[in-house]
């Protein structure tokens, strides 16, 4: 029913997993805290780069132009 919301929740919750698998032992009690800790700074980061893409871009392109001769 919910399949919209689930998906996008498993993603973050398995690049969690990855980030956390580096640092501690899946074994450890406490993974499931660090793995959810680490989701949410990735979800943090993906929402700075939606909010600060379009600056971005408008940068970027100003660099990009040749001045007029």
């Amino acid at each position: 029913m919910l399949d919209w919301l689930t998906w996008p929740a498993t993603a973050l919750l398995r690049a969690g997993a990855v980030v956390a698998g580096l640092i501690v032992s899946e074994d450890v009690p406490s993974f499931v805290v660090i793995q959810m800790m680490v989701a949410t700074l990735v979800l943090a980061a993906a929402v700075t780069f939606i909010v600060y893409l379009q600056s971005l871009t408008d940068y970027w392109r100003s660099r990009w132009k040749i001045p007029p001769s």
